[in-house]
């Protein structure tokens, strides 16, 4: 007994060290020598609990989907406090465990079509709100209502992205010395604006109260916000060229010898123009937010009021999104690396991310929606500048026509506005 709980305690601090190398931001690959010397046993010992590598990252998957297993078990339930419940311990679940929360990145981002892998593993473990989808819609395979029911994967996509965004927030005001601690009652704002969106979460005199919109202002701001393609710059071939070295070895395979071949050229060229992969990422992607950023500061003059300033920000990056889909894999990189992006952005690009002049209206600091501290207007429009993406991440692959994509934009509009609870 005392020999067999002593070998599922290493068992356990091996699985505890494998994800310790996630343990800043983003994704670190790592080799099981490294994991030996980190665990402080010898390679051998290793693979007497696990057969390889990929029985180790099967272990660890499995680790984070028993928990969100256990965490969503009642999401779907008629009781909304028992749903509201769930979420907030969910959401606490993250915050108490950074690294799994990365590791989720990592996959989303390396990963196409991850999330559809996890929810068959939530379906392998019966979790009600999987199967009650199924039974309801009638159609045996849950994965073809993800793919095909437009509502439902909107709904994954927002709900997701809003939990990650605020967990990470905090996470990174922590760290920064922004925060002291997590605010109490965090998990449970979060889980308000989730349901509620932004128009439930404010009031009429709070700076960023939505306005109503008609369904045809809305309209008329998407067409505003097209970008002619004639105008639109030729995009860089260094930044293609990463692009499609991204989509042939997935991100941890991206080197500077295979973007260079990729090109036709020797790798020490590229190192002509940048000292190493990461400043030539952070280059490119900064110029390339720099054009976005121009984009909807220049549509942002036609918006009246905040809503129609939602929707222009979130149609002016669709609209750049679709215009340059290189960019999508490279944000997805720019999620995994260890690299601070934030901090280079000032050397690269000053302007990147400057308020346009519709932004600078807004307060030094504000209160509603409520997160338990004051916070800049920008991590609010932060969140909502993330969902594009993470919509067009999630769909790549899913040949999603262009009615569809419109009807999945409009719904994320209506969601951040009123919540997924909402009308």
């Amino acid at each position: 007994m005392a020999e067999n709980k002593n070998l599922k305690s290493t068992k356990e601090l091996i699985l505890d060290t494998a994800f310790s190398f996630l343990e800043e931001p983003g994704y670190s690959s790592f080799s099981m020598n490294e994991l030996a010397a980190k665990v402080g046993v010898t390679k051998p010992a290793i693979y007497r609990h696990f057969n390889g590598k990929d029985a180790l990252l099967d272990a660890m998957e499995d680790r984070v989907i028993d928990n969100l297993s256990f965490y969503l078990k009642d999401i779907g339930n008629e009781n909304l406090e028992l749903v509201e419940k769930s979420l907030k311990n969910l959401i606490e679940y993250f915050i108490e465990n950074p690294t799994h929360i990365n590791y989720l990145i990592a996959q989303m981002s390396s990963n196409q079509n991850y999330e559809e892998k996890m929810l068959s593993k939530l379906y392998e473990r019966k979790i009600p709100f999987v199967m009650e989808k199924m039974r309801v819609s009638g159609n045996s395979d849950y994965l073809y209502n993800f793919k095909n029911d437009i509502e439902i994967f909107v709904r994954h996509v927002f709900s997701g992205m809003t939990i990650f965004f605020f967990v990470k927030v905090q996470e990174r005001l922590r760290l920064d010395g922004g925060l002291n601690a997590t605010p109490e009652n965090f998990a449970e704002k979060i889980v308000r604006l989730m349901l509620s969106g932004i128009r439930g979460t404010t009031k009429d005199s709070d700076a960023l109260y939505p306005e109503e919109i008609s369904k045809e202002r809305q309209e008329e701001l998407t067409k505003f916000c097209k970008i002619d393609a004639k105008t639109f710059p030729e995009e860089n071939r260094i930044f293609t060229a990463l692009a499609k070295t991204i989509e042939k070895y997935k991100i941890p395979g991206v080197t500077v010898e295979r973007i260079a071949n990729e090109l036709g050229m020797a790798k020490s060229s590229l190192y002509e123009y940048f000292d190493n992969k990461n400043q030539m990422i952070r280059t490119l992607i900064g110029k390339e937010l720099n054009l976005l950023q121009t984009i909807v500061n220049e549509n942002s003059v036609e918006a009246k009021n905040f809503t129609e300033y939602i929707v222009i920000v979130l149609s002016s990056e669709l609209e750049y999104f679709m215009k340059r889909p290189s960019i999508i894999p490279i944000c997805g990189w720019l999620l995994m690396t260890r690299e601070n992006f934030s901090k280079e952005k000032s050397e690269n690009c000053e302007n990147e991310f400057e308020f346009s002049p519709w932004e600078s209206r807004f307060p030094d600091r504000v209160t509603a929606p409520d997160l338990g501290f004051p916070y800049k207007p920008d991590v609010l429009t932060g969140w909502i500048k993330c969902l594009p993406i993470s919509f067009l991440v999630e769909a790549k692959g899913k040949n999603l026509t262009e009615e569809k994509r419109m009807e999945g934009f409009m719904l994320m509009i209506n969601y951040v506005l009123n919540g997924i609870g909402g009308k």
